[in-house]
């Protein structure tokens, strides 16, 4: 233990974090336990020797039995290596926590005591801090926490009252999974829908844009339509088509007709698309009347 202690050193330099400091201790300190012998009384014997340079001098230089708790020493140990500016900033944080729009008590709860365990030496006492959680929360969580306090829990024990968040705050963080795996799977149909949304927009305005620059197409009418009859041979190469406007010319959009000479009604044979030849032939003489 003591090997482990000593190769985590803090020797009071501006680069070194005391908050890290201080949590690696304990994390080192919480691997063993010694019977009989009282956490408090571990740590204070092991933390000297987690000091080095600037540091163990400070130790070395603190008056005789000024420190008897864990918690007093760490206090001592911040409020000497902590930066005034730092300390300031997270006693306002303190001082003005309030919830935000949007986050839950439990996460309210855990941000809070963040900024009690990284400033130990805040100088705030344990009513102060209750009160001040109780106000900053929202108000229906301050109705909560009133009801579950038979309608007050400022006036109950401080221990009751921290005890009584923190179930709250579990309780709060239970639920807010439930809803948030509910939540995402309500986010990623409405993600998926609005892409479908606008995929078919943009299907839908390039369709508009292409009919926005089509010609405009006059179709024929029925006084327009040219009937071939039969015998008007040479009127066979006439050609049904959709009247174009005045550019003329025919729309390739649209289907025209034009007689096929090599589907010509006198042929017979589809298959050979020549015409045959048929020979004249001469009136028959009407038999005279006797």
């Amino acid at each position: 233990m003591i090997n482990l202690v000593q190769n985590k050193m803090f020797h009071g330099l501006p680069c070194e974090d005391p908050i890290d400091h201080l949590d690696e201790f304990d994390r080192l300190c919480n691997l063993s336990r010694v019977n009989g012998v009282s956490e408090d009384a571990i740590k204070l014997r092991l933390f000297p020797l987690s000091l080095g340079e600037k540091a163990h001098q400070w130790e070395k230089n603190l008056p005789h039995k000024s420190i008897t708790t864990w918690n007093d020493c760490k206090k001592a140990f911040l409020a000497k290596f902590f930066s005034t500016g730092r300390t300031a900033k997270i006693r306002s944080d303190i001082w003005s926590f309030h919830q935000k729009n949007g986050e839950t008590f439990s996460e309210a709860w855990e941000r809070f005591k963040c900024y009690t365990s990284h400033c130990p030496h805040h100088g705030f006492s344990n009513e102060s801090l209750l009160s001040t959680m109780y106000r900053g929360v929202l108000p229906k969580y301050r109705q909560m926490l009133d009801t579950a306090s038979n309608g007050d829990f400022l006036n109950q024990d401080v221990e009751d009252g921290w005890q009584l968040v923190e179930n709250i705050a579990r309780s709060d963080g239970n639920n807010n999974e439930e809803y948030d795996h509910t939540n995402r799977s309500s986010v990623e149909s409405d993600d998926k829908l609005k892409k479908e949304v606008k995929g078919l927009n943009e299907k839908l305005d390039k369709l508009l844009q292409a009919q926005s620059t089509m010609k405009h197409v006059h179709f024929i009418s029925e006084d327009e339509f040219v009937l071939v009859q039969e015998g008007e041979v040479d009127q066979q190469t006439e050609e049904i088509s959709y009247i174009q406007n005045n550019q003329g010319g025919y729309n390739k959009g649209y289907y025209t007709y034009k007689a096929n000479p090599n589907l010509s009604y006198r042929s017979t044979n589809v298959a050979n698309p020549q015409d045959q030849v048929y020979p004249p032939q001469t009136p028959q003489s009407q038999p005279t009347q006797q």
